[in-house]
C-alpha cells in the first residue's frame, strides 16, 4: 500500500461525504457541489452535485471498473477511474506532486464525448480526501490484478 493511501486512510471522512452504507475511496468539493466515488455492494459509483442530491450518479459492476492505478514512475503520484455513460466518460483523477514540499492532493473530473474534452471540474484547493487508491483493494480483493505489461486488470495471477 502506498504511503499517502495510508496516511489518507488515517484520516477522518469530510463533512461533505455521500456515501451512505458505502466506501468512500474519493470526495472532494468543487465550488457548490460535491465529487465522489464510493464502492458498495460490488459496485463502484461516482456521483457529482449538491450534498445529499448529486445530479449524476452513475454506478459499475467492480469487475468491470476502468481503474488505472500510478504506474510507480515520474514526478506525481496519480489515478483516475472512468465512467462511462450515452456516449461520454467522466474520468475522476487525483494527484500528488511527491517533488513539491508544499503540495496537496488535487483532484478533479474530466468529461469527454469520444476522445473530445467536454469539460473540467477542478476539486477546490486543498479539499480532496482520497485519492482512488482503495479501488486496488478492492479489485484484488475479487481477484483482478493490474498486469505491469499490458496496463490492464486481469484475473489473477499477474506476470
Amino acid at each position: 500500500m502506498r504511503i499517502a493511501a495510508l496516511i489518507l486512510a488515517l484520516l477522518p471522512l469530510p463533512a461533505f461525504a455521500q456515501c451512505p452504507g458505502g466506501t468512500e475511496v474519493f470526495s472532494c468539493p468543487a465550488g457548490k457541489k460535491i465529487i465522489e466515488v464510493c464502492t458498495l455492494n460490488g459496485a463502484v459509483t461516482y456521483s457529482y452535485g449538491p450534498k445529499g442530491k448529486p445530479d449524476l450518479s452513475l454506478s459499475v459492476p467492480l469487475q468491470d471498473a476502468d481503474y488505472t492505478p500510478w504506474p510507480g514512475v515520474g514526478r506525481a503520484i496519480w489515478d483516475s477511474m472512468a465512467f462511462h455513460n450515452e456516449g461520454y466518460t467522466y474520468e475522476v483523477w487525483a494527484s500528488y506532486d511527491k517533488l513539491d514540499k508544499n503540495a496537496v492532493w488535487e483532484g478533479g473530473v474530466n468529461v469527454l464525448k469520444g476522445e473530445a474534452l467536454q469539460a473540467q471540474v477542478s476539486c477546490n484547493k486543498g479539499s480532496v480526501a482520497g485519492d482512488l487508491s482503495g479501488l486496488i483493494n478492492a479489485k484484488e480483493a475479487i481477484g483482478q490484478c493490474w498486469n505491469t505489461k499490458s496496463f490492464a486488470w486481469q484475473t489473477a495471477p499477474c506476470p
